[in-house]
């Protein structure tokens, strides 16, 4: 018996590779061996994900700023010989940072952009950027900021572009941007299809879960609306524009962005699809499967590509909402809660480890009697 293991992080709890290696762990004691395939959407653990797939890579730390602009080092990929570098818009700016007081009014993404520029000026000519588990809602007009954007108010006086700048724009300058900037390729990781604005934009459908208050959801909506209007001459429903906050907006309009599925990235640069169909069985998993899972989180993508081969697929998940029949049409064969006994939250992350090894040790039990 042989066994895929690809499960994305449990955030805050277990990394992708952390996972996979403790359920292999349990499969081996009864016999089942396993491949392991460090995975990731696009949001955190995709830098880690590519080092442990891919060959040449080298952890790289820069100094940058958080989300309210507070200094810290983040960490991205880079592989030399490719010129290519791999960051997480999670690194310096993710919801992670997020605080009641920390909202999408007062924040944005020039961090993530002082990593592009780090990147670009080592010698990057390809940026893969990450774009899972952002804090900010500004449209990625700080990313914009930290490469030579200049975004004016009516009164000439030069924005931060926080989130509550977003309604001032009148004029985008871009004559003092980095002049490499030009003989860069831009790849924009993410599985999130929402255009920027509208019933399914950015701050309707993400806002909230990023801290943005309810009473101001509809007026940051019009905000990214009248952002998109001073930079492009119009509000339109592109798919993906809304992904981190409408950073994908900025990656495609700006930055000419090749917008790529992050787990399809990973899943063809690690042969994903030839290794489903050489296993007997898949495992996957993340912190919390629901309905947004079907809107392209990587478990359901990869219990789709084991349904496609003919292979069982079982989901090893913090939390389940949603019918077991729902899941089961897009291949998944059980999804199992590793939480066995009462616990709050806090505790529930503090024993993430401990309770998904002892999940994997009964599905292991299970799977080698079979």
């Amino acid at each position: 018996m042989h066994a895929l293991i690809a499960i994305d992080s449990f955030k805050n709890s277990i990394t992708s590779i952390q996972a996979n290696q403790l359920v292999a762990k349990r499969f081996a004691a009864h016999g089942i061996t396993t491949t392991q395939v460090a995975i990731a959407d696009g949001g955190e653990g995709t830098v880690a994900a590519w080092l442990a797939n891919h060959a040449g890579g080298q952890a790289i730390t820069a100094s940058t700023v958080d989300l309210a602009q507070r200094p810290l080092t983040a960490m991205y990929g880079y592989f030399a010989a490719e010129k290519i570098a791999v960051i997480e818009v999670a690194a310096a700016s993710g919801i992670q940072f997020v605080t009641p007081t920390l909202t999408p009014l007062v924040t944005n993404t020039y961090g993530t952009g002082m990593l592009i520029k780090d990147a670009i000026e080592r010698g990057a000519r390809k940026i893969i950027l990450g774009l899972g588990g952002s804090g900010p809602v500004d449209g990625g007009a700080g990313i914009l900021r930290a490469l030579g954007y200049r975004f004016m108010a009516a009164d000439g006086q030069e924005l931060d572009m926080t989130g509550a700048d977003l309604s001032r724009i009148t004029r985008i300058d871009d004559q003092d941007i980095l002049p490499q900037l030009a003989g860069v390729t831009f790849i924009s990781a993410a599985d999130v299809t929402n255009p920027l604005t509208g019933p399914n934009g950015a701050a309707k459908i993400f806002g909230p879960q990023k801290g943005l208050p309810a009473d101001h959801v509809q007026t940051h909506d019009r905000a990214l609306a009248h952002y998109m209007t001073v930079a492009s001459g119009t509000v339109s429903a592109h798919e993906g524009d809304g992904a981190a906050g409408g950073i994908g907006f900025a990656l495609r309009y700006f930055l000419h962005a090749q917008v790529q599925s992050g787990f399809q990235l990973l899943a063809a640069m690690s042969q994903l699809k030839t290794k489903v169909a050489q296993a007997d069985l898949v495992i996957s998993g993340e912190g919390q499967v629901d309905d947004q899972s079907f809107m392209g989180k990587v478990p359901i993508q990869l219990s789709q590509l084991a349904q496609t081969a003919g292979k069982p697929c079982y989901l090893l998940v913090g939390r389940q909402k949603g019918t077991n029949e729902t899941f089961a049409k897009q291949g998944v064969t059980a999804v199992l809660p590793i939480v066995d006994q009462v616990m709050t939250l806090d505790q529930a992350m503090a024993q993430g480890p401990a309770n998904l090894e002892r999940m994997a040790d009964r599905l292991a039990r299970i799977i080698s009697c079979s």
